[in-house]
């Protein structure tokens, strides 16, 4: 797995799937939109969006779009902490898609207001690792791994081999610390009760109208509703739109970002990593 996910990583740098899109003007609006989608496994192609509009004197207000069912947590969180350093400076507003779920919901965590659809599903306030063990499938083939490790946690959650209860307790204790973290932002962001908060640790979606109830965002509306409380909020009498996103891919790069995008899918279901997730999106 480690070796797939290295490939991934280097086939996405030799086709520059990532790469930042360097010749957007920033200078030709002032209002810029961020846009979060699909599943969260990495935060550079955002924070480096953030960047641009950090050096920027033109931009005066910020919409973080998100249609995202989450992803990992480092990632996650860290768009999150970016898009509250630049809120310090600037106004800057959430719009809820269809889906802003686990993840999703972090990120959206960063918005001054949130602007939520009626049936936009978000929530899902939770933590996971999935781990597909196939210790009695090697066993069944005749195969016999040997794992040289340094410490016996070393290779906690090694699929070749059954869990013992010292591993699986402590992975569970680095899930619940995550959580926790999880926990205290919404909290905190959202100036929820402790109600509210034990009744969102199981784990459920919910719409957006639910979410406008208890907190989570502050108000149905559309994405142009956002834009137009934005510039008001900037006193701008004509907001004019900035999409501050990646480069555009080629067709064959097109190809290979849909492989990557399953693979990274597999890898969400398959285990190794923290992840703030709907599961309900990554089931075929």
């Amino acid at each position: 797995m480690v070796l797939l996910f290295l490939f991934v990583n280097w086939l996405g740098s030799k086709f520059n799937m990532y790469e930042s899109e360097d010749e957007i003007d920033l200078k030709a609006g002032n209002l810029a939109v961020i846009e979060v989608n699909g599943v969260i496994m990495e935060s550079l192609p955002v924070i480096e969006q953030i960047q641009k509009i950090r050096e920027s004197d033109q931009i005066k207000a910020v919409l973080v779009r998100i249609d995202s069912p989450g992803g990992a947590v480092g990632a996650s969180q860290e768009i999150f902490m970016e898009l509250k350093k630049l809120g310090a400076k600037l106004p800057l507003a959430v719009s809820m898609g269809n889906l802003a779920a686990s993840g999703g919901l972090y990120v959206s965590l960063a918005g001054e207001k949130v602007f939520a659809l009626p049936g936009t599903i978000t929530g899902s306030m939770g933590v996971l690792m999935n781990v597909t063990n196939i210790s009695r499938l090697m066993q069944k083939i005749y195969l016999d791994p040997i794992t040289i490790r340094s410490g016996e946690l070393k290779d906690a959650g090694n699929p070749t081999k059954p869990m013992d209860e010292k591993s699986r307790k402590f992975i569970q204790a680095m899930v619940d610390q995550n959580f926790a973290q999880f926990r205290e932002d919404v909290k905190r962001e959202r100036k929820l009760s402790d109600e509210t908060i034990t009744r969102l640790s199981d784990g459920r979606v919910v719409m957006g109208t639910e979410a406008v109830k208890i907190g989570l965002a502050q108000q149905i509306g559309t994405f142009q509703d956002a834009v137009d409380y934005l510039a008001e909020k900037a006193k701008l009498t004509k907001p004019k739109l900035t999409y501050v996103s990646r480069k555009p891919l080629s067709f064959v790069e097109r190809l290979f970002e849909g492989s990557l995008a399953r693979v990274g899918n597999w890898l969400v279901k398959t285990g190794g990593t923290f992840y703030l997730m709907e599961q309900g999106w990554v089931h075929d």
